[in-house]
């Protein structure tokens, strides 16, 4: 037959690769070749759907349906999430940093280490700081560090930050995503999150860290600091069995009451998260505060 003439279309299917060993399997125990078994099983899939029609697929199109909402609803949660932490933050602009002040002289010595620690990292760097907040933790980079610009997404604590006095000019505050940290402009070679880790959803631990050591680089400094639980203090804990995450219930000055993530690691979970990022890892958990140190790898 000629060519021009042969009506018959050829089409390039892809197999999984379970599939194509089924398959060769099935060939050698018939002796058909894998074509006509392809053709086979399409004339069958044909013949069944001219009889029943679309019914044939209900289960396969009902499963879709059904992982399509499941994505759709995980998405809506997360959003819900991320929107009630960014009008919490935004309503605590103006007492962001009362919780510095609580008066514990063992939180206050952990606290002043912290600074201390900071202080003397970022000498002569370039540092990126994620969820800057009102400046609380620049102000302490900005005596030693080359120039800090520190990302927040509410623009309510930045402009508390940006209104501070920098005797040495070498901060700029910027509205950003925190996991969209490509977007934000500048070279680094230290990166700061402290009080923000908590925060993250720990699905999102993942991604958060791949934009954060990829913001900053192969061989950059990276210091990160939170909370350490401590039973009364900040709220009252709330766990549920439908989430890995868990939250703390606070109330505001103006009486506004948020439920908003705060999760608590001990030394062995810190130490699986950061440990296969990292190289000079160094962890310390103490009785108010942790932290990480590390050179990301």
């Amino acid at each position: 037959m000629d060519d021009k003439n042969d009506k018959t279309k050829r089409l390039s299917v892809y197999l999984p690769e379970k599939v194509k060993t089924d398959l060769e399997r099935m060939a050698e125990e018939t002796g058909l070749s894998m074509t006509q078994l392809i053709v086979m099983a399409t004339h069958g899939l044909l013949a069944n759907y001219a009889s029943q029609g679309g019914a044939i697929f209900a289960d396969l199109l009902a499963a879709k349906q059904r992982i399509v909402h499941e994505v759709k609803d995980r998405q809506r949660l997360l959003n819900e999430e991320k929107e009630g932490m960014q009008d919490y933050y935004g309503a605590r602009a103006a007492e962001y940093e009362r919780i510095y002040a609580r008066e514990d002289a063992d939180y206050q010595q952990e606290l002043a280490m912290l600074a201390d620690i900071v202080k003397k990292q970022v000498a002569g760097s370039r540092v990126l700081e994620v969820a800057c907040g009102t400046g609380y933790w620049t102000q302490f980079m900005a005596e030693t560090a080359k120039h800090i610009v520190g990302v927040d997404v509410r623009p309510e604590v930045l402009q508390i930050a940006a209104a501070k006095s920098w005797p040495l000019h070498n901060t700029s505050f910027v509205e950003g995503d925190a996991y969209r940290l490509s977007e934000v402009q500048g070279d680094f070679d230290y990166g700061l999150a402290n009080f923000w880790f908590s925060h993250i959803p720990k699905n999102r631990l993942d991604s958060f860290l791949q934009g954060f050591h990829e913001r900053l680089g192969r061989g950059a400094r990276v210091f990160i600091a939170d909370n350490v639980y401590v039973p009364g203090r900040g709220g009252e804990l709330i766990t549920s069995e439908h989430s890995e995450d868990t939250y703390k219930r606070r109330e505001l000055a103006d009486g506004s009451k948020h439920e908003i993530i705060k999760n608590y690691y001990s030394y062995e979970e810190l130490n699986e998260i950061f440990k296969p990022l990292s190289e000079h890892l160094r962890i310390f958990v103490g009785s108010s505060f942790w932290y990480v140190s590390y050179i990301v790898a």
